[in-house]
């Protein structure tokens, strides 16, 4: 099975507004990737070099789009270069064009305002649900004396514009939390397939050819993790 690249679309997080930002007039991607760095395993009783795998080092993408500075998306790229700000991106693949992901943040870490009294066995810490298309947070609650002293975050879920409640279930009786939300992140739909990564414009170079559409080859510096996401 082959996948097609017409339909493909690029977007990245603005910073300004935390809106998501759809690059229009693109017309390739390439490049993104990150090599696995290699790590010399050889001892003196080898007689061949061994090698293991080192930290990955993200590369440079990049993608060329038909320059218009009438598209506002073209001119907040070129603002955002200028800055030097790292973005957050998604390229989501044609198998579900037109679906666009949405933002939100994840649960960082819960607060125990009231440790209450009388917890015994396992009690429970349930964080409210975000809006539509992300996950509820998970976590276990520590407990000493019967009293509730903390939550471990076991899963941070996805899509929180504001911090979650949080409630505890057990036994016991009195105690309450607050909820402290991380970084914000895209929240990508399960119905099309994404690749997410990070990374600043390292370059935004214009191109004025003979009989032919302005165009600029733009480079993305890397940085972190690269993640593929298949449609479900």
């Amino acid at each position: 099975m082959s996948m097609k690249t017409q339909g493909t679309q690029l977007y990245a997080i603005d910073p300004a507004d935390d809106s998501v930002l759809l690059v229009a007039a693109v017309t390739s991607i390439d490049g993104i990737d990150s090599t696995n760095s290699e790590l010399d395993d050889t001892t003196l009783e080898d007689l061949d070099r061994k090698f293991k795998a080192g930290l990955a080092e993200p590369g440079t993408a990049t993608f060329t789009i038909n320059t218009d500075p009438s598209m506002a998306a073209h001119t907040r790229l070129y603002e955002l270069k200028t800055a030097g700000t790292t973005l957050k991106w998604a390229l989501g693949w044609s198998d579900g064009t037109g679906i666009t992901p949405g933002v939100g943040k994840g649960v960082e870490s819960v607060t125990v305002t009231a440790g209450g009294t009388g917890y015994t066995g396992t009690p429970t810490v349930t964080f409210a649900a975000p809006a539509a298309g992300g996950t509820t947070a998970t976590g276990t609650v520590v407990t000493a004396g019967g009293v509730i002293t903390g939550v471990i975050i076991t899963n941070s879920g996805s899509g929180y514009v504001t911090a979650p409640s949080v409630t505890f279930a057990g036994a016991g009786t009195g105690a309450a939390g607050t909820s402290t939300l991380g970084d914000l992140k895209f929240v990508l739909p399960t119905t099309r397939s994404w690749l997410n990564f990070s990374g600043y414009l390292q370059a935004f170079p214009f191109s004025f050819g003979s009989n032919t559409l302005v165009n600029s080859s733009i480079g993305i510096r890397m940085s972190g993790a690269i993640t593929l996401t298949p449609k479900a």
